[in-house]
């Protein structure tokens, strides 16, 4: 009897997750980076327990439009979620900058979501944090792929007293 009620229970449980797991992530926090011309984005989550248990057990195809729909207004071919997991995906959007005489120009793009918390992390200056946004904000950033090979190795500079 007991087991017949576990396997009722969990029957049930398999026939209303699908349903449960659409809108169960809340995005808390996106991190922008930049390489060359494309976009690394982080996007952390939480994801309620019981969809959490119900990705656990069947995977994560189930969050994977949740987290799409923030790049939605990006062309779908130059988007990629390099990893997913319980707290965070990794997604690279390729081509969100162009590049001239030295820097790379990155023009507003609207985001698919309005996102609470957007830091900004271009590679020469400091991480800039924008809240309640829908949009990714317009700047510039230097190419520093020549900068790697001026330093001698292991970080040391030469002493010429």
């Amino acid at each position: 009897m007991k087991q017949r009620i576990s396997i009722l229970l969990v029957l049930t449980l398999l026939l209303t997750m699908p349903a449960a797991s659409a809108g169960c992530v809340q995005v808390t926090e996106t991190l922008m980076e930049f390489q060359k011309e494309d976009a690394v984005f982080t996007v952390y989550y939480d994801i309620e327990i019981l969809p959490k248990i119900y990705i656990m057990a069947f995977g994560s195809a189930k969050i994977v439009p949740e987290i799409e729909a923030q790049f939605a207004p990006f062309d779908e071919n130059d988007v990629t979620i390099e990893r997913l997991d319980y707290e965070r995906a990794v997604v690279v959007v390729r081509n969100v900058s162009h590049y001239n005489k030295g820097y790379y120009f990155h023009n507003p793009h609207e985001l698919g979501i309005t996102i609470k918390k957007l830091v900004v992390d271009p590679p020469d200056s400091l991480p800039r944090i924008y809240l309640n946004t829908n949009t990714t904000p317009s700047l510039y950033y230097k190419d520093d792929s020549g900068l790697n090979h001026t330093l001698p190795d292991h970080n040391s500079l030469l002493a010429d007293f």
